[in-house]
């Protein structure tokens, strides 16, 4: 199976600082992929980067969606995004925000689609609540939603379970089991909680103050450090790195 994104020797400077440093790294199609690093290792940037959100320095970026869509440009329209904390429009209710979402996509969607939408993230039963009444749970199933108009084939995910509950967090990962199995979404996701990771990605992107520092499997990953879980192969392989 072929890559979905192609990402060489990129580096990202602002100013006179290189904050992205000649990064590479690759992402097959269908792949689940963990996206991991400290605090301002630059997993945001890069998720900008691929998003065309911010121009890179140099380097190459490719997305590949489909044979229609072999480059960043054409590719960005298939992409559901979540990315630095759920947006919304907080005097609309839920429903409102899925078709305003809508639109700007140009797409057009019927009550019923609207109403799936918000089923599959569980908010069906208070889609005419206005959203800023929302706790921040609510709020993040909301921007889980608006990223699933369109039926994207690729979906880039920026912390999406951050203020969920344990029942939440269960709802979305058996979510993002669906689409995988069911739709061959492929997806990269930037989290912080390992242990539910742990639970769902097959690839590992680790970054360290702008560099990869590890690109593979999961199980590489465990098997290289001898260790039984995902965090605490992460946190032997940023000992190694800081040496």
């Amino acid at each position: 199976m072929g890559n979905i994104v192609e990402f060489k020797n990129v580096n990202k400077k602002f100013g006179k600082s290189t904050i992205i440093k000649n990064a590479s790294f690759c992402i097959k199609r269908n792949a689940i992929c963990g996206f991991i690093g400290p605090n301002g290792a630059g997993k945001t940037t890069i998720i900008k980067l691929l998003l065309g959100i911010i121009p890179k320095t140099d380097g190459e970026i490719k997305i590949m969606i489909d044979d229609n869509k072999t480059n960043q440009t054409d590719s960005l329209s298939s992409i559901g995004t979540i990315v630095s904390g759920p947006a919304y429009y907080g005097n609309l209710n839920a429903y409102q925000n899925i078709k305003i979402v809508a639109n700007m996509k140009n797409i057009d969607l019927t009550d019923k689609q609207i109403e799936d939408y918000l089923e599959l993230v569980g908010l069906d039963n208070i889609a005419n609540k206005k959203v800023s009444h929302f706790s921040m749970g609510m709020k993040q199933r909301l921007a889980i939603a608006c990223s699933l108009i369109g039926d994207p084939q690729f979906l880039i995910w920026d912390e999406p379970i951050n203020g969920l509950d344990p029942t939440g967090i269960i709802e979305i990962r058996n979510l993002m089991t669906k689409l995988h199995q069911t739709r061959n979404v492929t997806f990269l996701i930037s989290s912080h909680i390992l242990s539910e990771l742990d639970k769902i990605v097959d690839k590992i992107i680790l970054i360290n103050k702008g560099s990869i520092v590890y690109n593979g499997t999961a199980e590489e990953l465990l098997e290289k450090y001898q260790c039984a879980t995902l965090e605490e192969a992460y946190m032997n392989c940023m000992q190694n790195v800081e040496g």
